[in-house]
C-alpha cells in the first residue's frame, strides 16, 4: 500500500516536472509579440521567434498581434443638423504601435478606441446636412482619421485608416428624395434640351449670317467685276474712238480740201437729182469744182448762172 502511494507521488511528481520543463520554451511568431512578467510585474517584451522563460517565476501572460486589424463597428443611429436620422455603419484597420500601452494602460483599448470612434462620428454628422452627410463620405472619412488619430496613440494603437460602409436614411426620407432627385434630373434634362434647341438655333441663326455675309460679298465681288468689265469696255471703245479720230485728223490735215470738195460734189450729186432744186455757189468754189472730173455730169444736167455778187445759180 505504502509502495503504491510513492509511485503515485513519483508520477505526479514526473508529470508536473515535464510540465514545467516544456513550458520553459516558447515559439513566438512573426507579427506577434511576448508579453514576459515576474511574479505579475511586466519585464520584457518577447520579439517572434525560440526563447527560453524560466518556469514559476517567469511567465508568458499574453501573446499580442501586431498585424493589421480589421474591425467593423456596430452600425449606429445619428442625427444630421436638420434633425434627419440615418443609420450609418463603418469598418476601421488598425494596428498596435506600443505594446506596454495596449496591455497595461487600458483595459481594452480596442472597445475604447470603437467608443471614441462612435463618439466622434456623432459630432461630425451632427454638423452636418443630410444632403452633405449623403455626398461627402470622404469628407467625413478623413476628418474622423484625424480626429481619432491622437485619441487611440494613447491607447498603444494607430488607425490607418476609417470607412464609412453604409449610410441609410428612414423609408420615407428616401422616397422624399427620391423625388427630389428625379425632379432635378428632369429639370436638368429640360435646361440640357433647351440649351441645345438654344445653341441649335445660335448655330442656324449664324449660319444664315454667314450664308448672307458670303452672298453679299459674292453679288459685291460680281458687281465689281462687272463694272471693271464695263470700264475696260468703254475704255477700249473710247481707245478705238480716240484712234480713228486721230486717224481722221491726221488724214484731214493733209487732204482737208479734197475731203470738202468730195462731201459737196456728195451734196450736189444729191440736189441735182431733184426737179426744180437750185445751187447757189460762190465763184471760187465753182471753179475750184471743175477741176474736178466728176462735177461734170452734174454740171451737165444743171443750168449755171452767175449772180451779180458774184456767186453761182445752178437750176
Amino acid at each position: 500500500m505504502f509502495g503504491w502511494i510513492i509511485g503515485v507521488i513519483v508520477l505526479v511528481v514526473l508529470i508536473l516536472f515535464g510540465i514545467l520543463f516544456f513550458s520553459t520554451f516558447a515559439i513566438i511568431h512573426t507579427g506577434e509579440v511576448g508579453i514576459v512578467e515576474r511574479l505579475g510585474v511586466y519585464v520584457r517584451t518577447l520579439e517572434p521567434g525560440f526563447h527560453v522563460v524560466l518556469p514559476i517565476i517567469y511567465r508568458i501572460t499574453q501573446i499580442v498581434n501586431m498585424k493589421q486589424i480589421p474591425l467593423k463597428v456596430e452600425e449606429q443611429e445619428v442625427i444630421t443638423k436638420d434633425n434627419v436620422v440615418v443609420k450609418i455603419s463603418e469598418t476601421l484597420k488598425y494596428h498596435i504601435t506600443d505594446v506596454n500601452a495596449y496591455v497595461y494602460k487600458n483595459k481594452n483599448s480596442v472597445l475604447s478606441m470603437v467608443q471614441d470612434t462612435r463618439a466622434n462620428l456623432r459630432g461630425i454628422i451632427g454638423n452636418m446636412d443630410l444632403n452633405d452627410v449623403l455626398n461627402g463620405t470622404e469628407k467625413i472619412n478623413t476628418t474622423l482619421f484625424q480626429q481619432i488619430a491622437s485619441t487611440t496613440a494613447g491607447y498603444g494603437l494607430n488607425v490607418d485608416r476609417v470607412n464609412i460602409d453604409s449610410i441609410k436614411v428612414d423609408g420615407d426620407i428616401q422616397e422624399s428624395m427620391n423625388k427630389l432627385l428625379r425632379a432635378s434630373r428632369e429639370k436638368q434634362a429640360n435646361i440640357t434640351e433647351a440649351e441645345g434647341y438654344k445653341q441649335a438655333a445660335i448655330a442656324k441663326a449664324e449660319g444664315q449670317k454667314q450664308s448672307t455675309i458670303l452672298e453679299a460679298e459674292a453679288n459685291k465681288q460680281t458687281q465689281v467685276l462687272e463694272a471693271q468689265g464695263k470700264a475696260e469696255s468703254q475704255r477700249l471703245v473710247a481707245e478705238s474712238v480716240r484712234d480713228q479720230i486721230n486717224q481722221i485728223n491726221s488724214a484731214l490735215a493733209n487732204n482737208g480740201e479734197l475731203f470738202l470738195q468730195y462731201k459737196n460734189v456728195e451734196a450736189m450729186e444729191q440736189v441735182a437729182a431733184g426737179q426744180n432744186n437750185t445751187i447757189v455757189l460762190p465763184n471760187k468754189s465753182l471753179d475750184s469744182l471743175g477741176t474736178i472730173p466728176a462735177i461734170g455730169k452734174v454740171l451737165t444736167g444743171s443750168k449755171v448762172a452767175k449772180s451779180n455778187d458774184e456767186d453761182v445759180k445752178l437750176n
